[in-house]
């Protein structure tokens, strides 16, 4: 499979995730503030979407690099150099004004020692608040999560390279994935660490190399079928989300690859800044968008309103940040190889 090969249903599944993750925060703060609560929101099945959208998000992380070092080697001086221009670029140039608005002019998180700027600076310091007081401002566990799950792929990659070893592997993120919320230490939420994250990686690396072919079927009947016997056994959710959401993929996946090309061409537009919104729309909600909802009385119609207002105007920050960051991007990515000349 080509390397560079454009899948217009991973740009469905990166787009539809963040809406959903989009809405609900802004949700949860219009009813944290008193604005408006919205009891589609605010109710026990949304949340299970939201797990589910983010458990679409790490599987899509996994598909894209499965699919990308399928048929090459992952180098490691390359694949750091994309993985650092996917992240940072963006990721710095919001978190940096924040930083200074926050903690140098207002002195906020006095307390924090200033070595704890490295965890900022790579992306860490949503995940590690749970654990040690941070500098965070953007990104929440989520992008440290993912962090993280970058520096394992390479391991990961390894050992889906024999048969042997993907027999390891399986059983290994079978184990992990079975066990993990029971062994999981009081207090901790499986879901929102790296280990429990990492089955459900590991998945979308074996789908990544599947992309495009029929035998994804197969994964895809699976994951429904084992998703709904967890589901009706009264596992945890971890259990029948992950892989309800599996099914749920490659649903979106053939959906997304069916669409005219109008459709394609939008979702390809607009699932370029996925990841920027992703980083944004959380500050403008709680900065900006809250103080004109409360300003003008709250209520279901300024609520609408404005959750149009934060869609589109995430999109519009992530579009202008990126394109800000774009020297910085292109500066970190590895350069391609130059072809060798042919003398004649």
């Amino acid at each position: 499979m080509p390397a560079k090969t454009h899948w217009a249903g991973l740009d469905l599944i990166r787009l539809l995730p963040i809406l959903v993750i989009v809405t609900y925060h802004y949700g949860v703060e219009t009813a944290t503030a008193g604005l408006y609560a919205s009891p589609v929101l605010t109710s026990p099945a949304y949340g299970d979407l939201v797990h589910l959208s983010v458990f679409l998000m790490f599987l899509l992380s996994g598909a894209g690099l499965g699919a990308k070092y399928a048929a090459r080697p992952c180098r490691p001086a390359e694949y750091i150099r994309s993985r650092a221009a996917a992240i940072y670029p963006v990721f710095w140039l919001c978190f940096v004004p924040l930083f200074v608005y926050s903690d140098v002019w207002h002195r906020n998180n006095a307390a924090v020692p200033w070595w704890k700027l490295v965890f900022s600076l790579v992306g860490l310091d949503g995940y590690l608040q749970a654990y040690t007081p941070t500098f965070y401002k953007i990104g929440e566990w989520y992008l440290g999560c993912q962090v993280l799950l970058y520096c394992l792929f390479p391991l990961t990659l390894w050992a889906t390279r024999t048969q042997r070893r993907r027999l390891g592997l399986g059983a290994a993120a079978v184990l992990v994935w079975a066990a993990g919320p029971w062994l999981c230490p009081a207090g901790v939420d499986w879901f929102h660490t790296v280990w429990g994250e990492w089955p459900v990686f590991t998945l979308g690396i074996l789908f990544g190399n599947l992309l495009g072919r029929r035998r994804a079927v197969i994964p895809a009947g699976l994951c429904l079928a084992v998703g709904v016997f967890c589901a009706a056994a009264g596992l945890p959710s971890y259990h029948s989300l992950s892989l309800l959401a599996g099914a749920v993929f490659w649903a979106l996946f053939w959906l997304g690859q069916a669409a005219v090309p109008a459709v394609t061409r939008a979702l390809a537009l607009l699932a370029k800044d996925c990841y920027g919104v992703f980083l944004i729309h959380h500050v403008f909600i709680t900065l900006v968008l809250l103080r004109f909802v409360r300003a003008l009385g709250g209520g279901l119609a300024v609520w609408a309103v404005f959750w149009v207002v934060c869609v589109v105007g995430s999109f519009v920050l992530a579009a202008l940040a990126r394109r800000i960051a774009a020297p910085l991007t292109k500066a970190l990515r590895p350069k391609p190889a130059k072809k060798p000349v042919s003398v004649s």
